[in-house]
């Protein structure tokens, strides 16, 4: 399960999400919409939390990197 699936199963918003993986900050959504369209891979600080909370592997988000960016 990717991070996007589990936001849609669980219909959260970007900012229930933020709150959810313990992102605080100036703008903790725009990190959230980054993780989201593979445009930043979590710090394994917030990697760990977001395995733990929403079960969603880090495998995924190199995964989806990837495939994103092809070289």
């Amino acid at each position: 399960m990717t991070l996007n699936e589990y936001k849609e199963k669980n219909k959260l918003s970007n900012k229930d999400l933020a709150k959810l993986i313990g992102l605080t900050g100036k703008n903790p959504i725009v990190s959230v919409i980054r993780y989201l369209k593979s445009e930043r891979i979590p710090h394994p600080r917030f990697m760990k939390v977001i395995t733990e909370k929403t079960g969603v592997q880090p495998n995924s988000f190199y995964e989806e990197w990837y495939e994103k960016y092809k070289f």
